[in-house]
């Protein structure tokens, strides 16, 4: 075994990279949907670091471990990053693309040899099957990553990671242009000493990056958790009461009209009480969907507690908002709906009110849609109420 005698350059990037293995291992632990991806990037940062170390190792006899070895482990390293970027942005995986990259890039540099006579296709082979998988990720990744996170953070992520692909092709290119003078990573040359800023600076911005899509990611999901109601993943009260409010501020600013629907299941108690509250929350699922379903792209539904629901209906008059509650009125009682594996029949009833100059606020318009809903079910239920206008205010100031 050769004197391991690690420059500290060497040391300072595979300690670097060991910690940041430790810390996306640790992140894996605590995370669950991510933590394939997570464990990749760990796995890429801890055989990147291993790389370091064998070509500190590097010196007289040659072994092949601390030659060819430490390339084969860099592609090895560079294909986990991939995979687990891959796996991030829920892609369909490369593993064959890769697999026949690392048989033909990673097989020539096993055979070729330590000696120094075939240092130079190793370097060759090493950073361009690095380069091309770098090239690969942000090509295969970039429609999935806009799409998810936005320009900003598409451009934060391809353009340094092309910029790293750039510099392994251009080390790649220099050392087959100057075959007869092979750069090998551990030799003093400045080269070398600037590869090393390098790495330090790109594994810096891999882990920037990658953990602001993280964070984005679950920012997200806490937001849709702390909006969706757990049971029939609609807007809960809260985000209908937001999204209520932003439409009556949009239509005291721009007179833009609006309704809501309050709907309401016939009967339920009487579904808890003889087929069990499993079969109720059932039903509850199943009538969320029919409205979900059958909503516009601008509306908004929700479920505001026990068995009513609320459709935010913007730009619509009375008769448009009439024809739509009433629509979703025949759908419920025409689908068959099922609960506990047996048919089930239910209806709604619906109370509407629009948007008018005199409610004093949202919710006094929410309340004459109640009103409504009241009058429906004392009229018989399986029926559309829509309420009358409010009663202007017509007392004079003293």
């Amino acid at each position: 075994m050769p004197d391991l005698n690690i420059p500290p350059m060497l040391w300072l990037v595979g300690f670097q990279m060991g910690l940041y293995a430790v810390a996306w291992g640790l992140c894996g632990a605590l995370l669950g949907e991510d933590r394939a991806a997570v464990v990749h990037w760990g796995a890429f940062l801890l055989m990147t670091g291993g790389v370091m170390l064998l070509a500190g190792g590097r010196g007289e006899p040659r072994h092949w471990i601390f030659y060819n070895g430490a390339n084969v482990l860099s592609l090895l390293a560079f294909a986990a990053m991939r995979r687990g970027t891959e796996r991030f942005m829920r892609l369909p995986g490369s593993d064959r693309e890769q697999a026949a990259m690392l048989l033909l890039v990673a097989g020539a540099i096993a055979v070729v040899g330590p000696d120094e006579r075939e240092a130079s296709w190793r370097v060759v082979l090493a950073y361009g099957g690095q380069a091309y998988i770098v090239m690969r990720t942000m090509w295969t990744t970039r429609r999935a990553l806009q799409a998810e996170f936005g320009r900003r953070t598409l451009v934060a992520i391809v353009g340094p990671g092309v910029l790293i692909a750039l510099m392994l092709l251009a080390l790649a290119l220099r050392q087959a242009l100057d075959f007869g003078h092979p750069v090998e990573m551990q030799r003093n040359a400045a080269t070398n000493y600037a590869l090393m800023y390098y790495y330090l600076g790109g594994t810096a911005l891999f882990n920037f990056g990658f953990m602001v899509m993280l964070t984005q990611r679950l920012v997200v999901q806490l937001r849709h958790v702390s909006q969706r109601d757990a049971l029939t993943g609609l807007f809960n009260r809260r985000a209908v009461d937001i999204e209520v409010q932003r439409q009556w501020e949009r239509f005291q600013r721009h007179h833009r009209p609006f309704a809501v629907l309050l709907v309401d299941i016939d009967h339920f108690k009487r579904i808890n009480d003889t087929r069990g509250h499993a079969a109720g929350d059932e039903v509850l699922a199943q009538v969320a969907a029919l409205l979900e379903s059958h909503a516009r792209s601008t509306d908004a539904v929700g479920r505001i507690g026990g068995e009513e629901f609320l459709v935010l209906l913007p730009d619509v008059d009375a008769a448009e908002a009439q024809r739509s509650a009433e629509r979703l009125r025949v759908l419920v009682e025409e689908r068959e709906l099922r609960a506990r594996g047996e048919p089930l029949t239910v209806t709604v009833s619906v109370g509407i009110a629009l948007a008018r100059p005199g409610d004093p606020h949202a919710e006094a318009m929410i309340a004459r849609a109640d009103e409504a809903l009241y009058r429906a079910k004392a009229e018989g239920r399986n029926r559309v109420v829509a309420a009358p206008d409010p009663v202007p205010d017509t007392r004079s100031v003293r």
